[in-house]
């Protein structure tokens, strides 16, 4: 067996039907996670509310702070799904990542188009420590793919401009999936 063979046996690489996947999934949670989080969020909070016979002021906050963890949750298990050989911690961190800008947008709406790219930065940081050949192109893509993803989902763009923010978001979040496992 050549040296070539040999460490090309060990790594994981990222098929292009891999990418495709990826790029998909990355559009599915551009444009899908942040109004189901919402609703989910919403439905969670409204369950544990009642059964915890809870009559505090406090449910539309709790469950935006629900809706956050399980957005994060849901682009944590798309992307652990996707990727070859990845930890579940990939969930984990996503979630850490959408409670922190479920909390921004609590105590300042418009913040949260600045809040989720510096999540998506912090969160591709932690996760680049678990993948094969961590580099800064997948924490830059992924920022920059959530800042696109804000921005479509935040801003009154109109809907083809959102369109085509959400899928600009998804190539960059591809681009960088592609350098993780080169």
């Amino acid at each position: 067996m050549s040296a070539n063979s040999s460490a090309s046996a060990v790594r994981p690489r990222l098929s292009g039907a891999r990418l495709f996947l990826w790029t998909a999934a990355m559009v599915v949670a551009a444009g899908l996670v942040v109004p189901l989080a919402e609703i989910l969020g919403d439905q969670v909070a409204g369950t544990l509310w009642n059964a915890l016979r809870l009559s505090s002021p406090w449910l539309s906050q709790a469950g935006a702070l629900c809706g956050g963890v399980i957005g994060g949750a849901l682009v944590g298990l798309l992307q652990w799904a996707v990727l070859p050989r990845v930890r579940a911690r990939f969930i984990a961190i996503a979630a850490a990542a959408g409670l922190g800008v479920a909390v921004v947008y609590l105590v300042y709406h418009p913040l949260t188009v600045i809040a989720a790219p510096v999540a998506a930065a912090l969160a591709a940081v932690a996760q680049g420590r678990l993948l094969p050949h961590p580099g800064q192109r997948w924490v830059r893509a992924q920022t920059a793919a959530a800042a696109w993803a804000a921005m479509a989902l935040l801003l009154p763009f109109p809907r083809w401009a959102a369109a085509v923010l959400i899928l600009g978001a998804a190539l960059i979040s591809a681009w960088g999936a592609r350098e993780a496992f080169a």
